[in-house]
């Protein structure tokens, strides 16, 4: 971790035990984390949202392009925080792990925001993609993801639907149901904000 050299991951700078616990000394973000910066301002419009989705999306593709690839596997409102210049960071690297073929892992992350093959301690690239998916519910509706369901934005629910269709394939509970890799959920991501800013001009 401490080889990452990525402008929106907080930095390892060192690692020590200490009475048999492990600490990492990790950069100093100044910012609030999004879980805090939802409550105290509520649900996020949707352009606010993929604008961060985006941001996370390419931090992932920074992660798993590692050799071998790094999944966070607790990448939730709580580990992203947002800086006074609108960058978001990514922090909390007590969880991650190098992805050596189906080895099994412990289970970590939190509830809502981790996929079947994560409990099963089995995480994939696309255990970040599907916490990913989680988040940008929470961003969206101020609530945590059902866990284990897909999510998905209700008419009751009285918000916009139109992201309905992106959640599913992050989300999925199927990991070959969802985006294929973090490099395909990013053209995705470009390819919606391309649109919608096509159709502001428009109208």
């Amino acid at each position: 971790l401490s080889k990452l050299e990525h402008p929106n991951i907080a930095k390892v700078f060192d690692h020590f035990v200490e009475n048999e616990h492990h600490y990492e000394v990790l950069e100093y973000i100044d910012g609030l984390d999004l879980r805090r910066f939802v409550k105290e301002r509520g649900p996020q419009p949707e352009d606010f949202v993929l604008n961060w989705a985006e941001q996370i999306c390419e931090i992932l593709v920074y992660l798993h392009s590692q050799n071998p690839p790094i999944i966070h596997r607790d990448l939730t409102p709580d580990n992203l925080v947002l800086r006074v210049d609108g960058q978001l960071v990514l922090i909390d690297f007590g969880a991650a792990n190098a992805f050596v073929g189906t080895a099994t892992g412990t289970m970590v992350g939190k509830q809502s925001y981790m996929p079947m093959e994560q409990l099963r301690g089995r995480s994939v690239p696309q255990s970040d993609i599907y916490s990913l998916g989680g988040t940008i519910y929470f961003l969206l509706t101020g609530r945590d993801p059902t866990p284990l369901e897909v999510s998905q934005i209700k008419s009751s629910d009285k918000l916009p639907m139109t992201l309905n269709s992106l959640l599913a394939k992050c989300t999925a509970l199927e990991v070959t149901e969802r985006f294929r890799s973090s490099e395909d959920m990013l053209t995705a991501l470009r390819k919606i904000r391309e649109q919608r800013a096509v159709q502001a001009i428009a109208e």
